[in-house]
C-alpha cells in the first residue's frame, strides 16, 4: 500500500492537540464548529483548540456539545490574559481547560524571532517587552510557581509554548519536582525554537513527557520551513514514547486540519517512521495527555 492511501487510513481515530481555529485575531480558515464537524466526519477521536489570545475552554465545550465530539481547549499566557495571571490560570482550570501555555506570541523569546512567522510580524513589531519567566538569578519567578502548582493540582497540561530553551529547561524541572505529570515541549523543531537533539534528549530526561512536533513547521506558513527528515530524526532520537504529532493548523494559507494531519501522516511514513510508532504518537500519547480512554 503506498504512503498516501495509508495515510488516509490511519487519520481516524486520530487527536489533533494543536489547532488555530476562529474567531481569531489572525486570519483562520475555519471557525470551531467547523473544526469539530470536520474531524467528527473524517473519524477523529478529538481535537484541542488553541488560541494566542483568549482561553478557549468554553469555546471547546460549545462546539463539542454541537457536534456531539470531543473537544478541548487551553490557555496561552500572552498579556491579552494578563501574562503570568495565576488567577487567570485558575479560571480556565475551572471553565475545563485541558492545556496552559507559557506565553507564546509575547514570549520575549518569541518577540526576537518574530520574523519566522510572517503573519504575526506586523501586529507584534510594536516595541513590546516581552514574557521571561526567570528572575535575575536564574530561577523561576513566583508567579510560574504558583500557575505550575495549579496545574499538578488539577492534573492538566503544562506546555511550553514560545519560550527559550534555557527557561524550558529550567520550567521542565522544577514542574517535574512540584507533581506536573503531564509536561509538553511546544513544537521544539520550529525555526523559532529550534532545539537541538541533545536540548531534546535533555529535556525529557529533565521531566518534559512529551515533545509536540508540528506539521506547520514544514509549510509555507513559516518563513523558513523545516524538511520533514528534521521531525524524523528527532522522533528518532527521543522516541514515540515521548512524542505526540500534531498540526497546528487553521492558516488561511495551509490545508484545513483533517488534511494536515493526514499530510503529516504522509510525511512521516515516507521519512521512514513505522507505522505503529505514528499511531501512538497520533493516538495514544495525545489520548493520555487528554486522560482519555480510546
Amino acid at each position: 500500500m503506498d504512503s498516501r492511501k495509508k495515510a488516509k487510513e490511519m487519520v481516524p481515530g486520530s487527536i489533533d492537540f494543536h489547532i488555530h481555529s476562529g474567531p481569531d485575531i489572525f486570519p483562520r480558515l475555519l471557525n470551531d464548529m467547523e473544526v469539530a464537524a470536520q474531524a467528527k466526519e473524517a473519524g477523529m477521536a478529538a481535537v484541542l483548540l488553541k488560541s494566542h489570545s483568549e482561553c478557549t475552554a468554553a469555546r471547546a465545550a460549545m462546539a463539542g456539545y454541537v457536534n456531539d465530539f470531543p473537544v478541548f481547549g487551553g490557555m496561552a499566557l500572552n498579556y491579552s490574559v494578563g501574562g503570568l495571571n495565576p488567577e487567570a490560570v485558575k479560571t480556565a482550570v475551572r471553565m475545563g481547560a485541558k492545556e496552559v501555555w507559557m506565553p507564546t506570541i509575547h514570549a520575549a523569546h518569541y518577540l526576537k524571532e518574530v520574523d519566522s512567522v510572517p503573519m504575526f510580524a506586523a501586529l507584534l513589531k510594536s516595541g513590546m517587552k516581552g514574557i521571561y519567566l526567570l528572575d535575575d538569578s536564574g530561577r523561576l519567578k513566583e508567579s510560574v510557581i504558583e500557575i505550575i502548582e495549579i496545574i499538578a493540582e488539577a492534573d492538566i497540561v503544562l506546555a511550553t509554548g514560545h519560550i527559550s530553551s534555557k527557561e524550558a529547561m529550567v520550567l521542565v524541572e522544577e514542574a517535574n519536582k512540584r507533581g506536573v505529570k503531564k509536561i509538553v515541549v511546544t513544537h521544539p523543531t520550529s525555526p523559532m525554537e529550534a532545539y537541538t537533539v541533545e536540548e531534546m534528549r535533555e529535556i525529557v530526561e529533565r521531566g518534559a513527557t512529551m515533545l509536540e512536533h508540528v506539521v506547520n513547521d514544514t509549510t509555507h506558513q513559516m518563513k523558513n520551513p523545516i524538511a520533514p527528515s528534521v521531525i524524523a530524526e528527532a522522533i528518532r532520537a527521543v522516541g514515540a514514547e515521548h512524542t505526540m504529532m500534531s498540526t497546528d493548523s487553521g492558516q488561511v494559507i495551509n490545508p484545513a486540519p483533517t488534511i494536515s494531519m493526514e499530510n503529516f501522516i504522509y510525511l512521516m511514513l515516507e521519512e521512514g517512521i513505522p507505522e505503529e510508532e505514528i499511531r501512538v504518537m497520533t493516538r495514544d500519547n495525545p489520548a493520555r495527555m487528554l486522560g482519555l480512554s480510546l
